[in-house]
C-alpha cells in the first residue's frame, strides 16, 4: 500500500553540513556497493554561485554564519510510493521541488530506499532547503546570511522567508502544505496507471471511528506499520548521528591533509633556496654567464609599489580554475550522452507508433461493407496501443537521462570519469580551504599577512585576526607565505600587491589585542 507521510524539520546552527553529507551519503555515511539500501537519486539546486559545484559549501557557510539561535535550513521528509518505479519517484519529487520550493530557495535532495522490515522497499525523499530568498543580488558566504537589509538589499544578507509567522499560521500553512502533497502524489499515481492513492488525512477525517493506536509487537507484525516504523526509527538515529558528527567531521575535513601538504611544500621550498644561496655566493664560470658579477647585490628597502614577479611561489596541482573547466566540460558531456541515449531509447516507441499509423491508415482506407464491424473494433484497439506507446513515448521524452550517462561514462570512458572525480576532489578542497574566510571583494584593500598560497588559492590573515581568501587569478604576480602586504582590488576584480609597512601593521596587532583585553576586563569587572 502507498503509505501517507510528510514531516517537516528545521536545521539548528550546525548541523546543516553533516546532515547535507548523511542525506547525499558522502563523507563518513558513504555506503559501499554491498549495501542494502539503494541511493536512488542526489541533486541541489538554486545554489549562489560559489556553491554551485559544491553544495555542501553552502551549509557548511550557513553553519558558519548564521547566528547562534537561528535555524540553517527547513526539511521535508516525505515517504514515496512503492508502487512508482525508481525513475517515477524521482519526477515526482522534482515536481514537488518545483511546486514548493521554484527558484526562490538554495536546495538539496536524494532519495534513498531501504528495505523494509517485510523485505520489500521503503523509498523516501528528504528534501532540505535555505530560508534565505534568493533575490537576484549577488553575495559572498560571508555577506549571504548576514541580517537582511530592507532599505538597501544589496548591503544586507539574503532575505529569509516565513519569519514572525504565527503558530496559528504555521500549523494552517502545514496542513495546506500536507494537502497538496496528497494531490501531487495521487496525480502521479494515477498518471502511472496505478489504483493505489494515499490520504494525509486524519482517521476522524477519513470517518474511521477509531484512536489511533500505539505500536505493539504484534500490530509491527503488520507491514504497513513495520514500514512507518522503521522510518521513525531511522529519522531519530539520522538526527542522533549528526549531533555527535558535527565536530568529528570538521576535525576529519581535508584541510588537515592540505596544511600537512602545504608545510611540506614550504620546507622542500626553503631548502631549495638554501641551494640557490649557497650557489649565488660562488664564483661563477665566465663562459656559462659572460655578464655575471661576483657580487651579490643588496635586497632593496621595502618601499610601497608593486611587488615584482621575481620570487613568485610555483604552483602545482590542479587548481581551482582547472578543476572548474573540468566540471563544465565534463557536463556538457553528460548532457550530450545524456540526449544520444534519449534518441537510442525514442526509437523503438517512434517506429511502434509509424507501424499502428500505417495499420489504422489501412483499415480506414477499407470502405469494403465486408467485415466492417470486425476493422471498427481493430481500429479502436489500434487507436487505444497508440495511445499507450504515444504516452510512454512522451514520458522517454521529457525523462532526465542524466544519471544513466554518468555510469554510462564511467563504464565507456573510466578516463574522463577519473579526471571528474579529481576535480570534484579538488573542488572539496577548495571549500575546506577556505571554510571559514571571507572572499575578498572588488573595490576593497585587504592588509595582513599571507599564511597560505597554493593550487587553492591565497589566504591572508588581517591585523584582527580575520582570514580572507583571495582567488589566484586575482593576483598578476602571486605573493609569498609570510608577505605582509596590503592588496588593493580595482573594480574589475584584478589585485594589486604592495608591502604593507611592518612597524605599521605591527602597531595595529598590538592596539587590537590592547582593546580585546580591556574588552575582557571590562566584562569581568560586570
Amino acid at each position: 500500500m502507498a503509505i501517507a507521510r510528510l514531516s517537516v524539520g528545521i536545521g539548528k546552527k550546525g548541523k546543516a553540513s553533516p546532515h547535507a553529507q548523511y542525506i547525499a551519503r558522502e563523507g563518513k555515511y558513504a555506503k559501499d556497493n554491498n549495501s542494502l539500501e539503494k541511493l536512488e537519486h542526489t541533486g541541489h539546486g538554486n545554489m549562489p554561485a560559489w556553491a554551485d559545484h559544491n553544495p555542501n559549501y553552502f551549509w557548511q557557510s550557513a553553519d558558519e554564519h548564521e547566528r547562534k539561535n537561528g535555524s540553517t535550513y527547513r526539511e521535508h521528509v516525505i515517504a514515496l510510493p512503492r508502487e512508482l518505479d525508481s525513475d517515477q519517484r524521482h519526477e515526482l519529487i522534482k515536481d514537488w521541488i518545483a511546486q514548493e520550493i521554484g527558484d526562490k530557495h538554495a536546495y538539496q535532495y536524494a532519495i534513498h530506499n531501504p528495505p523494509a522490515m517485510d523485505g520489500k522497499e521503503q523509498p523516501h525523499a528528504h528534501i532540505m532547503f535555505s530560508e534565505r530568498t534568493r533575490d537576484g543580488i549577488e553575495r559572498d558566504p560571508d555577506q549571504y546570511f548576514k541580517r537582511y537589509n530592507g532599505k538597501n538589499p544589496e548591503r544586507g544578507g539574503a532575505k529569509k522567508a516565513n519569519t514572525g509567522m504565527k503558530p496559528a499560521d504555521r500549523k494552517a500553512d502545514l496542513l495546506a502544505q500536507r494537502d497538496r502533497w496528497e494531490q501531487t502524489c495521487n496525480a502521479h499515481l494515477k498518471r502511472a496507471g496505478r489504483y493505489q492513492r494515499i490520504s494525509m488525512k486524519s482517521l476522524k477525517e477519513q470517518g474511521i471511528e477509531r484512536e489511533p493506536t500505539n505500536f505493539t509487537m504484534t500490530q509491527l507484525k503488520k507491514p504497513e506499520i513495520k514500514d512507518i516504523y522503521k522510518s521513525l526509527l531511522e529519522a531519530k538515529e539520522q538526527d542522533h548521528q549528526a549531533q555527535l558528527d558535527i565536530i568529528r567531521i570538521l576535525e576529519a575535513t581535508a584541510l588537515v591533509e592540505i596544511n600537512r601538504q602545504i608545510r611540506l611544500k614550504e620546507q622542500e621550498k626553503k631548502a631549495q633556496q638554501e641551494k640557490v644561496q649557497e650557489r649565488t655566493q660562488k664564483p661563477v664560470e665566465p663562459q656559462k654567464a659572460p655578464q655575471a658579477t661576483n657580487a651579490i647585490p643588496k635586497a632593496p628597502k621595502p618601499q610601497i609599489e608593486p611587488i615584482k614577479a621575481a620570487n613568485a611561489p610555483i604552483i602545482e596541482g590542479q587548481t581551482v580554475k582547472e578543476a572548474l573547466y573540468v566540471g563544465q566540460s565534463f557536463d556538457e558531456m553528460v548532457a550530450q550522452t545524456a540526449e544520444s541515449i534519449r534518441a537510442k531509447s525514442l526509437e523503438p516507441y517512434k517506429s511502434d507508433m509509424t507501424r499502428l499509423e500505417d495499420e489504422y491508415k489501412a483499415l480506414q482506407d477499407n470502405n469494403s461493407w465486408l467485415g466492417r464491424g470486425k476493422r471498427e473494433k481493430q481500429k479502436k484497439e489500434l487507436a487505444n496501443e497508440y495511445h499507450i506507446v504515444q504516452r510512454d513515448y512522451n514520458a522517454v521524452k521529457e525523462y532526465d537521462f542524466t544519471m544513466d550517462a554518468k555510469k554510462h561514462i564511467e563504464q565507456t570512458d573510466p578516463k574522463a570519469h577519473a579526471t571528474h572525480e579529481q576535480a570534484m576532489e579538488t573542488l572539496n578542497y577548495h571549500a575546506s580551504f577556505r571554510y571559514g574566510a571571507a572572499q575578498a571583494q572588488a573595490g576593497r584593500q585587504y592588509t595582513g599577512e599571507i599564511i597560505a598560497v597554493n593550487r587553492l588559492g591565497v589566504m591572508q590573515k588581517t591585523p584582527t585576526g580575520r582570514k580572507v581568501y583571495h582567488d589566484l587569478d586575482s593576483f598578476e604576480t602571486l605573493p609569498n607565505v609570510g608577505d605582509k602586504v596590503i592588496a588593493i582590488y580595482n573594480k574589475d576584480g584584478k589585485a594589486e600587491l604592495v608591502p604593507a609597512d611592518k612597524a605599521e601593521l605591527t602597531k595595529q596587532i598590538q592596539q587590537v589585542e590592547l582593546e580585546r583585553q580591556q574588552s575582557k576586563d571590562i566584562e569581568r569587572d560586570r
